[in-house]
């Protein structure tokens, strides 16, 4: 129950609680000319590199903004890529989090009036990873990330591939699964493509109606949106029954994330998928996966690979990826902050 809350004093003497070395630095700077709101810099001298703790300070001091109230108006002042919908600081609300990722050679930053923290550089691992990941058997907790990885992979290429196996590549499906999606692809008038695209954009307006409304009543549209009227679309043979399940195992998948902006991200890639692959077919969903491949190896935050450890050769680093060894063989630091 242990969060960060608004009071810059407040969470600062809470990572003091929590690491109590010498080595802990906290600088605080000011952002926003009419606002004048407090921003503490927090890192461990002596272990975190210099150089991302003095460039984290310059792009902070180059901030000509009139207020800083919300944590988008640092953190798209101090990211190095814009463009990107892929986080690129990791946002949470968690202690413990963030004294882990100070520990481990970050940087950190909290702001007065924000119930939250940024930790700075963040790699596309870090929003895979879940602190519960550390609190139980490290076989458990292997398999969930496993699980996590594949459902990365299911809720970005699942709605795609069909697209492509029904409209281009009929050969590849068994004949008794293609004889079932025909039939119950009978008397449906749009094609596959149009009949994903509707149901994920159907999906997107639930998911924003029940995150609008009050706890209670969002609950009900969520339950309404996906059961009754997702079994009377298929009734009325607006769309088929088969694209009721993918697109409801594929929002399942995405519900796995870890961290929402994460999902968010992968939610937008899976309707670039799915029009490369009403374009291309399974061509298309190559060319998807490259362009995100290349997209996400191009970021470089504060020279920390996105993609690292993967793009590592150092085989250390892989003990805390895709599978996470037992604590006591988690003993160096990620290569790629340079501690």
């Amino acid at each position: 129950k242990d969060a960060f809350v608004e009071t810059l004093r407040v969470n600062t003497a809470t990572v003091r609680r929590k690491i109590k070395s010498s080595n802990l630095v906290v600088d605080q700077t000011t952002v926003g000319k009419q606002t004048l709101t407090s921003v503490a810099i927090i890192y461990m001298d002596g272990i975190t590199n210099k150089h991302i703790v003095d460039e984290i300070k310059q792009r902070l001091n180059s901030i000509d903004i009139d207020e800083a109230l919300a944590p988008a108006f640092i953190n798209e002042y101090i990211i190095p890529l814009n463009l990107s919908v892929f986080p690129q600081t990791v946002y949470t609300e968690r202690p413990d989090k963030f004294c882990s990722n100070i520990v481990e050679g970050r940087v950190g930053l909290i702001i007065d009036g924000i119930a939250g923290s940024l930790i700075i550089p963040a790699t596309l691992l870090q929003f895979v990873q879940a602190p519960e990941d550390y609190s139980q058997n490290y076989i458990v907790s292997s398999i969930i990330r496993i699980l996590r990885f594949a459902m990365i992979i299911t809720t970005l290429y699942l709605p795609g591939f069909y697209v492509s196996v029904t409209s281009f590549h009929h050969e590849m499906i068994p004949t008794d699964l293609a004889i079932s999606i025909q039939n119950a692809k009978q008397g449906v008038p749009f094609p596959s493509w149009l009949e994903v695209t509707g149901m994920l954009i159907a999906f997107e307006i639930l998911v924003e109606a029940g995150l609008r409304l009050p706890k209670t009543i969002g609950q009900a549209v969520s339950i309404v949106g996906a059961v009754i009227v997702g079994q009377a679309a298929a009734s009325a043979k607006l769309v088929s029954p088969a694209v009721v399940v993918i697109i409801a195992t594929t929002a399942i998948a995405s519900f796995t994330m870890p961290n929402q902006d994460l999902s968010n991200a992968l939610r937008l890639w899976r309707f670039i998928f799915v029009i490369l692959c009403s374009i291309f077919g399974l061509f298309g969903l190559s060319i998807g996966g490259i362009i995100l491949l290349y997209h996400l190896c191009t970021i470089v935050n504060f020279g920390v690979p996105y993609m690292s450890p993967f793009v590592s050769g150092e085989n250390e680093q892989f003990k805390d990826t895709v599978l996470r060894f037992p604590i006591k063989f988690l003993i160096r630091r990620p290569h790629s902050l340079k501690t």
